[in-house]
């Protein structure tokens, strides 16, 4: 028997916050369709950004079956359909974000204070300074973010 090393502090997070307000079953719930995994995988997703951070192309190789059974997820998932299940969520975003609305507006979980967030953001391109720094998670190429890119024609 091999012991398993995972972290559950983002898994425990979204557990915790579905159970309580029924946030991901109440927004994703119903998206789904007929896929199978679908709150699964969007569980794997925000776990991933909770975690790890990593791209959708690295994340399976960075998980495993445990973490997968812990997030709902009944059978293998490919990275297919993990692309899949994410250009579903953007193109049903404003139905998606109508139901966070109404949750958080049933729970009053907005506050008057907002802190914006914006670590993870970045910028590319070739003729700005700061456009050489940073670099791809996914080591693509044709992404001009890694240092002295934008320098190249």
């Amino acid at each position: 028997m091999n012991n398993v090393t995972l972290p559950i502090g983002g898994i425990s997070i979204i557990d915790k916050i579905d159970m309580d307000y029924g946030l991901i079953s109440g927004i994703f719930g119903k998206a789904g369709g007929r896929t199978r995994n679908f709150v699964g995988a969007v569980k794997l997703l925000l776990c991933n950004r909770m975690d790890n951070a990593v791209s959708v192309h690295q994340m399976l190789p960075m998980s495993s079956n445990e973490r997968f059974g812990l997030l709902g997820i009944k059978e293998g998932i490919s990275e297919g359909s993990l692309y899949r299940d994410l250009q579903k969520v953007g193109r049903e975003f404003p139905i998606l974000l109508e139901r966070y609305q109404n949750i958080v507006k049933k729970y009053g979980l907005v506050d008057v204070i907002q802190i914006s967030d914006f670590s993870s953001s970045y910028f590319e391109g070739k003729n700005a300074e700061f456009a050489e720094h940073g670099y791809s998670r996914d080591h693509r190429p044709d992404k001009n973010r890694l240092p002295g890119a934008f320098l190249q024609e």
